[in-house]
């Protein structure tokens, strides 16, 4: 697609509903319940959606909370690795299964990432069904080198590269820097270290008509005044002069400018702070005047917690002056709100049903369900650093809401929660617990009198155990010789509800 230059002068003077334009960024799933993957980020718009990064288990989170992946039209990738698109292949076939295989669809999907993206592609057409419905977009690296103090060479980004596709970024350009760190000995890490550093700035609203500065033009007819709000000179109707739009429309309002970044290393840390391109940005810049530097409202840190805490990066975030941090890589170790919460609840009902069987959920402890999330402590806070919650929101537009907002956060969830939904859903389950706790401390000696008397009531109570056959959902199972033989009879013959 053609740069869309025209987009920002369209925000400026044409139609007002741009400022009233929901758009919004959002954490999906911090990490999911494993910390195994990267963090998703979607920017919304009412018609457009981006995503940053697919790991394994997006669709399952999105699914959950009911979030529409359907109407995704870009998927960006900070990295080619399986933290950050494990679960683009998945994603992939969801989307051609929404379009129900129609070779004859017009409807595809733009893939953003570093060099080796084409590797990624080119391994899933094997199995994506028409992979014409993929259009991968490879961001190409800079040649541009320079020495740091150190005497290291740094491949220093002196310019941002701007991601086009014919028909798309109508409300926000984005531009993507590609950060490929080397080793104190010059020699550069392998291509597959490349990360990407995304900036989304939103077009630009136009200014307010100025109804006193149009009388004062001489303007009377209504259409020389929508002509102007759409960026036309027009003929005074009363003095002899040309009205422009900059005369009764007042200077636009800037638009929002979000940053994804994601340093997996301190060497890519290192080459961010070198990063030239991004001085336009920095409030601290000697270079930048007040009226040139382009505030940014929000940075989404998907760097690990290591490389966040580190003085190279931390020197990074004070050149943002105000700008939101939000840590989304930040440790879960005592957070006790599940990503993946049907998961937990569902480890949560069988551990009360048998906690010898099944162990509590790592999530969160059973002794304690008050152990709250600790904020996130250290350098960070000195740079007003927010840790991530999932579904967590900061506002875009409209301007009047801009900043976070935690509406859609996940209300805190413990072990006593879940067992209280469990009980309001299944009463008799008390009863069949105590059982289970009864067969499982029964004493050894009377382990073979108690197996015997239960065989020969599950042979008389159910028909289809006749013959000693083993219930369907038993089939194949070995049991295990610590556990009391009469335990595996009492599950078979005595759970008749589902968990």
């Amino acid at each position: 697609m053609s740069k869309p230059e025209n987009n920002v002068r369209q925000d400026v003077c044409g139609s007002t509903s741009h400022q009233n334009t929901e758009a919004y960024v959002q954490i999906l799933g911090t990490g999911m319940d494993t910390q195994e993957t990267s963090p998703s980020v979607l920017l919304f718009f009412n018609n457009e959606r981006f995503i940053f990064n697919a790991g394994e288990g997006l669709q399952r989170f999105c699914a959950e909370h009911k979030i529409k992946l359907s109407q995704v039209d870009h998927i960006c990738l900070t990295r080619v690795c399986s933290e950050t698109a494990g679960g683009l292949p998945g994603l992939l076939l969801t989307l051609a299964g929404i379009q129900n295989g129609s070779p004859e669809s017009t409807e595809h999907v733009d893939i953003w990432g570093p060099p080796n993206l084409d590797l990624l592609v080119n391994a899933m057409k094997n199995f994506v069904p028409h992979a014409t419905m993929v259009k991968a977009h490879i961001i190409p690296r800079s040649d541009n080198v320079m020495v740091h103090g150190n005497g290291a060479a740094l491949a220093s980004s002196l310019h941002a590269e701007e991601l086009q596709a014919e028909g798309k970024f109508k409300a926000v350009s984005i531009s993507a820097i590609l950060l490929t760190p080397t080793h104190l000995d010059g020699s550069h890490f392998s291509s597959n270290d490349t990360s990407i550093v995304y900036i989304c700035n939103l077009h630009d609203i136009r200014g307010e008509f100025d109804p006193r500065k149009a009388k004062a033009c001489g303007l009377k007819k209504r259409r020389k005044l929508g002509q102007l709000q759409n960026g036309i000179s027009v003929k005074s109707d009363l003095l002899d002069i040309e009205v422009h739009p900059d005369d009764v429309i007042g200077p636009p309002i800037p638009g929002p400018i979000v940053l994804i970044v994601d340093c997996p290393t301190e060497p890519h840390a290192q080459e961010l702070l070198s990063a030239q391109s991004l001085n336009a940005y920095y409030s601290d810049s000697q270079s930048n005047s007040q009226e040139t530097t382009k505030v940014v409202n929000c940075i989404i840190h998907l760097s690990p917690a290591t490389v966040v805490s580190s003085p190279v990066y931390e020197k990074w975030m004070r050149k943002f002056g105000s700008a939101q941090h939000i840590m989304a890589r930040t440790t879960r170790k005592h957070e006790t709100t599940p990503i993946l919460e049907s998961n937990v609840r569902i480890a949560t009902r069988l551990h009360y049903l048998c906690p010898q069987l099944f162990p509590a959920p790592s999530l969160f402890s059973v002794q304690n369900d008050d152990v709250a999330a600790p904020n996130f402590k250290g350098s960070i806070s000195k740079v007003c650093g927010i840790s991530a919650e999932n579904l967590l929101k900061f506002t875009l537009r409209p301007p009047r809401r801009l900043g976070l907002d935690r509406s859609s956060v996940q209300n805190r969830m413990t072990f006593s929660v879940f067992v209280k939904e469990l009980l309001s859903e299944i009463p008799e389950i008390v009863d069949a617990t105590k059982n289970i706790s009864t067969f499982w401390h029964k004493p050894k000696e009377d382990e073979a009198e108690l197996f015997t008397r239960q065989d020969s009531e599950v042979m008389t109570g159910d028909p289809s155990l006749a013959g000693h056959a083993a219930p369907r959902c038993l089939e194949n199972v070995q049991r295990d010789p610590s556990y009391p033989r009469s335990f595996y009879h009492f599950l078979s013959s005595e759970t008749k509800f589902s968990l």
